[in-house]
């Protein structure tokens, strides 16, 4: 049943079994794991099946460190989430990545790479990810590609990344909706979660819409299932009976706010750069099979050099498009705009402040927007360059020339417990504190980045017989790269052991409270370079089994 709060017909208050306060990937996972039970859920979710400016406005905050970071222009209110704006990538992690590194502070999960992996499986349904594709160590099988580099495995590997077609909003919209178990209940938005009079259970989950109405959800479990910024940020809002925030009485909340930082290593001059671009050119690969591979880092290079995990793409760079070649591609991206409703411009800003810093195909900038008419005329005017083209692609070979290679590198960041998520004084349009981001990197970060980006942009040049030419920062150590993030919120109610350590346990709940868990990729401890929705959904999907195995108990 989907209902939205904005309509008065909608009731003010909920009772259910278990309540879900957000509608993304984690949370659609763990709901839709309870389809047809008789157990009764409710998700909770602030925007609608659109996104749009009022809502979108709430995720608005300051950015107070060294690095730029704007909490808007990185994620999503609306059902779906961020995912809404996601490539379909899903890679596991490493064995490495999980394992206590001695390098590596606050390294190590509570859970082992083993017990992941037994939720793969139920990932690969939710995620549409065919049953028979192998999964490996930080890989899916790459045994059907034909092209690879001759990588010298000491210094870096392929991993292959498989390309989910699940858009959320869409593929579980007729779940959502005619399941008489589950109820979405859009454009509320969590405002306080109020523990009982012991505190260490939840008793009601405090809602509210944009138009003014309030209300309660009471339920026997609570899952936050907001993303990295907003788990954070309302379990510190969550300070009735808990001053300093629920879940945070070590003062583990909000800090430990890790990215996937990234930026331009270098560029690959001369020798064979088609032979350096064709292994890694997804469009291609996807034809038969939705995978692609990514240059990664080995997990020897790591050991022995003591680094962070680390990746890079490499971006072709021309000299010149052929005037019919770039009105044909014009005129096949007049046919793919975004409209101007509402939702669309902010999904559309949001994309355009993710891509900032990518490398552009050419040398020219983003052109304007010629009417169709003009545009097909030119494709006739200059048909020559498009059959040439078109007899290129037959040939296997490259529509234009290339003048170099661009290098962008992923990085892993290292748990920090003074990069973090705090609240602000300044109050959104629902009287939530907004957030405060102060994200920071370690010298460990720095230093890894360098020597991973050497690494990583002299093996791509041996390869393919060119030279690399890397950037400033890379040699000098006094310098710094000017690093953007990918919109990965890891670690700001992280997994552990002791409470001392972290927010969560080994099985999401958080510490010291009793019917309260958290799920998405703020519980990694670490994060490695992996895209992480597909341990996002592996995570889900085991604390939905472990919620309802605890229902069933207590029912019986």
């Amino acid at each position: 049943m989907i209902l939205d709060y904005l309509d008065p017909s909608a009731p003010d208050n909920y009772h259910c079994d278990v309540c879900i306060i957000g509608a993304g990937p984690a949370g659609i996972a763990i709901a839709s794991a309870f389809a047809d039970s008789p157990f009764r859920v409710c998700v909770i979710e602030s925007g609608g099946f659109d996104s749009d400016s009022m809502t979108h406005a709430l995720s608005e905050g300051d950015s107070v460190g060294p690095l730029d970071f704007d909490p808007a222009m990185c994620r999503l209110r609306a059902v779906g989430g961020s995912s809404r704006l996601w490539g379909g990538g899903c890679v596991p992690l490493t064995r490495l990545d999980m394992a206590p590194r001695d390098w590596v502070p606050a390294s190590g999960w509570p859970i082992d790479f083993d017990e992941l992996a037994k939720w793969w499986g139920r990932a690969r349904g939710v995620l549409g990810i065919a049953p028979d594709q192998a999964i490996d160590d930080g890989s899916f099988g790459n045994g059907r590609f034909a092209h690879a580099l001759p990588l010298r495995a000491e210094h870096a590997v392929d991993r292959v990344c498989y390309v989910s077609p699940v858009k959320f909003q869409s593929r579980y919209r007729g779940l959502l909706g005619e399941s008489a178990n589950i109820t979405l209940l859009l454009h509320a938005t969590l405002t306080e979660l109020v523990a009982g009079s012991r505190g260490s259970r939840v008793q009601d989950g405090c809602i509210g819409s944009l138009s003014g109405r309030r209300g309660t959800v009471r339920a026997r479990q609570y899952v936050l299932a907001s993303g990295g910024i907003e788990n954070a940020r309302l379990l510190l809002a969550s300070d009735g009976s808990h001053p300093r925030g629920m879940g945070n009485g070590n003062d583990q909340v909000g800090r430990h706010f890790m990215d996937h930082p990234r930026c331009v290593a270098g560029k690959v001059v001369d020798g064979d750069l088609y032979s350096l671009l064709r292994p890694y050119n997804s469009d291609e690969l996807r034809r038969e099979l939705p995978l692609y591979r990514e240059l990664a880092l080995a997990d020897a290079a790591q050991r022995e050099q003591r680094l962070l995990n680390g990746r890079a793409r490499p971006y072709p760079v021309t000299a010149s498009t052929p005037a019919g070649l770039q009105a044909l591609r014009e005129l096949r991206a007049s046919f793919r705009r975004t409209t101007d409703d509402p939702g669309t411009s902010v999904e559309a800003t949001v994309q355009r402040a993710l891509d900032a810093g990518m490398p552009m195909s050419s040398s020219c900038g983003t052109p304007a927007t010629p009417r169709r008419g003009r545009l097909m005329l030119r494709v006739g005017m200059n048909a020559g360059h498009v059959a040439g083209a078109v007899a290129r692609r037959l040939r296997n070979r490259p529509l234009e020339t290339y003048r170099h290679v661009e290098l962008m590198t992923y990085f892993e960041q290292s748990p920090n417990r003074d990069s973090r998520v705090t609240l602000a004084d300044a109050r959104d349009a629902m009287g939530m504190r907004r957030v405060r981001v102060d994200w920071r990197l370690s010298e460990l970060d720095y230093a890894s980045y360098r020597s991973t980006a050497a690494i990583l942009g002299e093996e791509a040049a041996r390869c393919c017989g060119g030279r690399f030419e890397p950037e400033p920062w890379v040699r000098d150590a006094t310098l710094r790269p000017t690093l953007a993030g990918t919109a990965h919120h890891l670690g700001t109610t992280r997994m552990s052991e002791r409470p001392e350590d972290g927010v969560v346990d080994r099985d999401c709940r958080v510490h010291g409270m009793e019917n309260l868990h958290v799920a998405g990729s703020s519980v990694f401890p670490t994060g490695g370079w992996a895209f992480p929705t597909f341990t996002i959904v592996a995570l889900a999907m085991r604390l939905a089994d472990r919620l309802r195995s605890g229902l069933e108990i207590v029912g019986a």
